[in-house]
């Protein structure tokens, strides 16, 4: 079948990247482990662990400096320039590549089987999430291939990996083992038998296009690699549609789909509920956000970051669900417009009673430019829930109510 076809051309794809990507080291030393690492060490970083690379450095020939601070005997534990370019110099002695003075999770690997005597090592970047999710997939189908009696893995083609900005491509990769795997599950479980040709063969392409664009990638053409894996990535959504199955693509087309509809219903029940006098600000607040989640996933879609459009669609779907339950119910702002109304009718009162204490010829002080000021800032109050500003109103409306009462101390 076709399908199995595709198995071992995927597993000799899988394993050529796999040793692509591994890191093998001639050793230069084999000093005795004496560090511990329990994370990447870069510039700016301080402790134990950077004054005892730096310890290592310095007895292996890689000097921090002759003499003063970082020099043999008076390493710091802190991760400057001196250290950084020691570092380089260990990194390209031991061909690791980028020596860029970053110890990572590659350089501490290497680092643990120089100080372990061994003479060679194959393992991978570990710290790679590309590298592990290749060899973890090489693993399962090489398993997969000998269980329905598949032949030996083909023999991979050496690759020289360069260096570059190369995270979206990375991030292509993932997606299409994944969409393939899927499209792979898809055609195996579909009862479509119609559709069972066209998902193979848009498996097929897949899997070619998912070659080409690793070689690309590692020959460092990043603009063609990504381009290609798209395609593959097209081409595997393709294969899960046509076996039946629902690709990411396509949940987040229908995810759209629903938000957009969903949102149209809530603005009718919320017009119809605003002309019927009923408390509508809560619910259009968290409208605005769900309008706001949509637009970041439409963007996501766009970029063809399917994951992170399901992702936000799935959060906008559970925001709508408070925004129905919000409609007719008083939010904050009505809150704060009783205490607006109150406000006022305490003014009210103590005008009243500044006028009665002039009429009995009582000196009220400054009352009355108090109680202006009070006006004013209620005014202002008003303002600013016009504007939905709640919290500015809020405090607008104490600062009026201190001054009520201090009018009111006045005589």
């Amino acid at each position: 079948m076709k399908i199995e076809q595709y198995q071992q051309k995927f597993l000799g794809v899988l394993a050529g990247v796999a040793l692509a990507l591994v890191v093998c080291v001639l050793p230069t030393t084999a000093a005795a482990a004496t560090c511990t690492f329990s994370r990447d060490l870069q510039l700016g970083v301080t402790g134990d662990d950077v004054k005892c690379l730096q310890q290592y450095l310095n007895g292996n020939k890689f000097l921090l400096a002759e003499a003063g601070a970082g020099a043999p005997g008076k390493e710091t534990g802190e991760f400057k320039a001196l250290t950084q370019a020691a570092i380089i110099k260990w990194q390209k002695a031991n061909n690791i590549s980028p020596a860029g003075g970053y110890f990572g999770t590659r350089s501490q690997a290497v680092y643990k089987s120089l100080v372990s005597g061994e003479t060679v090592s194959t393992t991978p970047a570990s710290g790679s999430a590309l590298v592990d999710d290749l060899l973890k997939k090489l693993a399962n189908l090489q398993k997969e291939a000998t269980i329905k009696g598949g032949t030996a893995t083909p023999k991979p083609t050496p690759v020289t990996i360069v260096t570059g900005s190369d995270t979206k491509a990375r991030e292509l990769l993932i997606d299409v083992l994944d969409a393939i795997d899927e499209a792979s599950d898809a055609i195996d479980d579909s009862d479509d038998s119609e559709g069972i040709d066209d998902a193979e063969d848009s498996l097929a392409e897949a899997t070619d296009y998912l070659h080409d664009g690793l070689r690309l990638f590692l020959e460092g053409k990043l603009d063609k690699a990504v381009s290609t894996l798209d395609k593959a990535l097209d081409s595997a959504a393709d294969a899960i549609e046509s076996a039946g199955g629902d690709s990411e693509k396509q949940e987040a087309e229908d995810l759209l789909d629903e938000v957009d509809e969903r949102i149209d219903e809530l603005e009718d029940m919320i017009e119809t509920a605003d002309s019927e006098g009923e408390a509508t600000s809560e619910s259009e607040d968290l409208l605005d956000e769900v309008k706001d989640l949509l637009n970041e996933a439409e963007t996501a879609f766009d970029d063809d970051d399917y994951d992170e459009a399901i992702d936000l669609l799935d959060e906008a779907i559970d925001l709508l669900d408070d925004v129905e339950d919000a409609i007719g119910e008083d939010g904050g702002s009505n809150d704060v417009e009783d205490a607006l109304d109150e406000a006022r009718d305490d003014l009210e009162d103590a005008q009243d009673d500044v006028d009665n204490a002039l009429d009995d010829g009582d000196d009220v002080g400054d009352a009355e430019d108090l109680l202006d000021e009070a006006n004013d800032l209620l005014d202002e109050a008003e303002e600013a829930l016009d504007d939905k500003d709640e919290d500015e109103a809020e405090d607008l409306i104490e600062e009026a109510l201190d001054l009520i009462d201090e009018a009111l101390d006045e005589f």
